[in-house]
């Protein structure tokens, strides 16, 4: 099996964008805690990933939240391939994985303008839009051979 796929990164160093949850949030539990920033931060975030499904051409599908690491996610999934991870705590990350180059390229430049919608601050704009990096995973096979060694380890891990 061949695990190769493309992927557009982002990540908010300035923390420019208005849907980032600045404060630390210790428990997973308070991720449903309903606060005036966590409600504002969530509008704002809904009203991007709108402006980002217009510049992108295709009406993503939200399919839940996710905590990974004490960092909270919005994952949202494209009608034509591929799926978005958001992590909205600040730092904003956006991670988007696709099958197709073309379609990362595609992502990249509709993140981009989505950013020029966003942020009115000319230098930090410029900033965010050099940090939109498209990637594409190495070409890995999953062979055989690799899977017995796979077992192997595993085996001596349980002993």
């Amino acid at each position: 099996m061949k695990s190769k796929h493309c992927y557009v990164v982002f990540i908010d160093l300035p923390e420019a964008l208005p849907f980032e949850i600045k404060k630390v949030l210790t428990k997973p539990e308070k991720i449903k805690e309903v606060d005036e920033e966590t409600t504002k931060a969530e509008r704002e975030l809904f009203n991007f990933v709108s402006k980002l499904e217009k510049n992108f051409k295709e009406e993503l599908s939200f399919i839940g939240e996710a905590i990974v690491a004490e960092k909270f996610y919005k994952r949202f999934l494209f009608p034509n391939s591929g799926f978005m991870e958001i992590m909205y705590q600040a730092p904003v990350a956006i991670i988007a994985h696709f099958l197709d180059i073309k379609r990362a390229r595609s992502f990249a430049s509709a993140l981009k303008r989505t950013l020029e919608q966003t942020i009115t601050d000319e230098k930090i704009l410029t900033i965010l839009k050099n940090m939109v990096e498209v990637n594409m995973e190495k070409e890995e096979a999953l062979t055989y051979e690799k899977l017995s060694k796979m077992r192997e380890i595993r085996g001596l891990a349980e002993v």
